[in-house]
């Protein structure tokens, strides 16, 4: 799973995420706070969609609600994305990506302790995990724009801390992601694999 992960605005994080977002001003980008933050569920954040054939940087809610509004829902397993009721629809018209420099998981041990690692992509100072977002009403009737990460196994090398990992999308599957008109379920499962084993680095945070 990922249950929570790290944003460090600093200034190659506005010049990456520029480079992915054609809609904006590079000066809209900037005028996210700066600075390095953990987001927690229910957290406002980033996301990137595309709208008419143009990416466009916005924010959602960290987390779908939950049935009878009771909570929220995080995830969303890849192995079940395109059958799930709450998930389908967003599956084949809302997709988007959401922008991180590190997630979190937490190994258990025997003893019951838990450690907190910080995972990153030991190449990349931004990754984009995939993810799909939908439009939902508050209890004053309001709409509001929510998000949820997509996970899968983990890959070999930190299957040890956590079984699920959150779908890191290389570089050349951004666009077949974020790509509207792309509606082929098979092509766009065959996007949500785990990230390569070898380019990820771990650490206690």
């Amino acid at each position: 799973m990922c249950g929570r992960y790290l944003i460090a605005e600093d200034e190659k994080y506005f010049d990456e995420i520029g480079n992915i977002v054609n809609e904006i001003s590079q000066k809209s980008v900037k005028s996210i706070s700066a600075g390095a933050r953990e987001v927690f569920p229910t957290n406002y954040t980033p996301v990137i969609y595309q709208y008419n054939g143009k990416n466009i940087l916005s924010s959602a809610k960290w987390g779908f609600p939950g049935f009878k509004n009771k909570g929220v829902i995080i995830n969303a397993r890849a192995e079940t994305i395109a059958e799930k009721q709450m998930f389908k629809g967003p599956f084949a018209e809302k997709r988007c990506i959401i922008p991180a420099n590190g997630y979190y998981e937490w190994l258990t041990r025997e003893d019951g302790k838990k450690i907190k690692y910080l995972i990153r992509v030991s190449d990349k100072n931004l990754f984009y995990m995939a993810g799909l977002y939908n439009i939902f009403k508050d209890k004053n009737e309001d709409p509001y724009a929510a998000v949820a990460i997509i996970t899968t196994r983990a890959n070999p090398e930190i299957s040890f801390i956590h079984d699920r990992m959150p779908v890191i999308l290389p570089d050349m599957s951004v666009r077949d992601w974020l790509d509207a008109d792309n509606r082929d379920p098979f092509r766009l499962k065959s996007l949500l694999v785990p990230y390569s084993a070898g380019k990820m680095e771990y650490m206690v945070a």
